[in-house]
């Protein structure tokens, strides 16, 4: 059986300068550079070539040559995307197993990254019932059917634990295992729990409450006769009266808009939508709440994207040695948040909106 021959995309549009010449022989470079999508330097090189030696192939190169054809790239880029193999060894197993071409895991990798691949780990979204995918959806159309400007004229507020120690999986370096790092972690981290407010026109000041480091609710669960545990409708009221509303009033104060017209927009966290502390965001918030938020959706709100940017630059400082640094070096961070971030947040959320309905209701990404 005669093995197939593969000719590369720069051996066809070698073949190609030839056949145009010997069939237009009035033609120059330039002009069949330009019927066979290529520049004049490429086909007078070919068609020299060509005269002088009667060959198109590309002269034996001094490295070690390439193991793995045209076919068998293809093959490799197929197998990547099974299932069944998860790393370059597997993908070179499989490609000795079908073609009998023998392939180290570190060629194979090569030639993945070499076509614009990346080994990623699948990204996690929530999983999202049909019920939440409606109201995802009627979320977004009535958010839609408000004036051109209405996100401008919304405060979104959230919360975050800040952690002293990251938690998350060490960074990846070349090493041996003799200078291999050791990274020490508790079994418990510290943690700051914050509450922010976000609008077109800037941010409040952090909210530090229960949940972070030696931090003790001074309110008192009936059920257990001790002090809450996480935040309390109690506790979350006097963040509404003592830090939200005022903050709130002041940024649209300062901006000269929406001042007497303004909205506040949380999420469907316990204590957030209890009938109390509701009725006072719609008395005391001048424009009310904005509309409930739908359930399982972190996905629409700008808010977590400046968390992450948040994250990240509070990494690039130096390490914090306790909770008091922790919460100096949020603030630091928080008053650094450029306006023009803050801009395109909001400025974006009418896509977010039209995403969502494109989709169905489905997981847009953040």
């Amino acid at each position: 059986m005669v093995k197939q021959q593969h000719i590369t995309h720069a051996q066809e549009l070698r073949l190609q300068a030839v056949h145009c010449k010997q069939h237009n022989q009035s033609w120059s470079a330039s002009k069949i550079g330009k019927h066979i999508g290529c520049n004049r330097m490429f086909v007078s090189r070919w068609l020299t070539r060509h005269q002088q030696t009667g060959d198109i192939n590309d002269k034996p190169r001094s490295g070690r040559p390439q193991i793995a054809d045209a076919a068998a790239e293809n093959y490799i880029l197929m197998a990547a995307r099974l299932p069944e193999c998860t790393n370059a060894a597997d993908i070179a197993a499989k490609t000795q197993q079908a073609l009998g071409l023998k392939l180290s895991g570190s060629t194979v990798t090569r030639l993945l990254k070499r076509k614009g691949l990346q080994h990623l780990t699948a990204k996690v979204v929530p999983m999202l019932t049909v019920k939440q995918k409606l109201a995802r959806v009627k979320f977004a159309k009535a958010a839609l059917r408000r004036e051109r400007c209405s996100w401008r004229r919304v405060m979104i507020t959230d919360s975050k634990y800040f952690r002293l120690h990251a938690m998350g999986k060490p960074a990846g370096r070349w090493c041996t295992p003799a200078t291999r790092e050791v990274v020490a972690r508790p079994k418990h981290s510290v943690a700051a729990h914050v509450y922010m407010g976000v609008a077109f026109h800037g941010a409040t000041s952090l909210k530090f409450v229960t949940g972070t480091h030696k931090q003790v609710s001074k309110y008192t669960d009936p059920k257990s006769k001790r002090p809450y545990r996480g935040l309390a409708q109690q506790e979350y009221t006097d963040v509404l009266h003592d830090h939200f509303i005022p903050e709130g009033n002041k940024l649209f104060k300062n901006a000269g808009q929406w001042a007497d017209k303004w909205q506040m927009q949380q999420d469907n966290a316990p204590a957030h939508k209890t009938p109390t502390n509701m009725a006072y965001i719609a008395a005391n918030v001048p424009g009310g709440h904005f509309l409930a938020w739908p359930p399982n959706s972190p996905d629409l709100s700008p808010i977590e994207n400046l968390w992450s940017w948040m994250d990240i630059k509070l990494h690039k400082l130096d390490k914090c040695k306790n909770i008091e640094e922790l919460k100096e070096r949020l603030e630091q961070v928080r008053q650094s948040i450029p306006p023009t971030l803050l801009h395109n947040m909001f400025d974006g959320m009418k896509a977010r909106m039209e995403r969502v309905i494109e989709l169905n209701g489905d997981y847009i990404g953040k």
